[in-house]
């Protein structure tokens, strides 16, 4: 199946319920990107997108008050699996991380009605990967992959058992992480493409492994908080240098051109503390690079 002739379908989760302690701020994020019509870039690299629309329940995801994380990440899961089941592919636009736990649950069960598994990689500066036993914050959105490998995550995501192969996923640029969650992943057999390393290989090199590890089909999920906070400082948990907008803008040339892409997940952006704007100018640049031929 040629998922790049699918056109994209944006799913706005306006939460923060992941976040017990620290910036919620997150909450605000797909409005932001509303306002600011961040999906004109990928119209301008000839992609074919809309947002959620209201017979689907309108374009963004908004937790009432009295809404538990568990619904939430329920209600994302069947949006993301309509979402493939209609033609469509997902760009899911958080909201704080552990929506994770239901954008990839969603893309796990429509691909087991095909026949097949998703790979994912995991761009990020954490690893997510701690359970309740081992956070130190208590906070979800440092859970989301442990969730999806079957970790820790029915209490608070809803549902238990892993919905993804560990042996086709990766992390890409983790620097900020707890011993407990280097070993949960080491003991599942994914592999982490820290920082250091890529440093010392370079991006485009790692980001080529990470491909051939993640298969086909796959998804990817970006944490924005693996940017240098220098440069892109809008973020919930901001973890000090890290990558350049611009070195992930090279190597996301083409990628929603990509054939075997399933969909795109953004989480973590932080409106208010986006004073200059520099940080959503990022998430801009990486949709118009993923949006472009690998020719231009």
């Amino acid at each position: 199946m040629d998922f790049s002739r699918h056109p994209l379908c944006a799913l706005g989760v306006a939460s923060a319920l992941g976040i017990v302690h620290g910036a919620t701020g997150t909450a605000a994020a797909p409005a932001r990107m509303m306002e600011a019509d961040l999906l004109a870039a990928l119209r301008r690299g000839g992609l074919l997108v809309r947002w959620r629309d209201a017979v689907a329940g309108g374009p963004l995801l908004t937790p009432s008050a009295a809404a538990t994380l568990p619904d939430l990440l329920e209600d994302l899961a069947r949006a993301t699996e309509r979402t493939l089941a209609a033609g469509e592919r997902p760009l899911v636009l958080g909201g704080d991380h552990s929506i994770a736990a239901g954008t990839w649950r969603g893309v796990a069960r429509w691909c087991r009605r095909q026949g097949t598994e998703a790979g994912l990689i995991w761009v990020d500066a954490h690893l997510d990967a701690h359970t309740p036993a081992t956070t130190p914050s208590g906070n979800c959105h440092g859970m989301p992959l442990a969730a999806l490998l079957g970790e820790g995550g029915g209490a608070w995501a809803g549902h238990a058992g892993a919905v993804l192969d560990p042996r086709r996923v990766c992390v890409v640029g983790a620097h900020s992480f707890e011993a407990a969650e280097s070993a949960l992943l080491a003991r599942h057999g994914v592999r982490v493409f820290a920082l250091e390393e890529v440093r010392r290989r370079g991006l485009a090199e790692v980001w080529a492994e990470a491909l051939a590890i993640a298969g086909t089909p796959f998804g990817v999920s970006l944490d924005l908080d693996v940017l240098d906070s220098a440069l892109a400082p809008a973020v919930s948990t901001p973890a000090g240098p890290g990558l350049a907008p611009a070195e992930l803008v090279a190597v996301w040339r083409g990628l929603l051109r990509r054939p075997d892409l399933l969909g795109l997940e953004i989480v973590e952006y932080h409106p208010g503390r986006d004073r200059d704007g520099a940080t959503l100018a990022a998430v801009e640049a990486l949709l118009d690079a993923a949006s472009r031929q690998v020719s231009e």
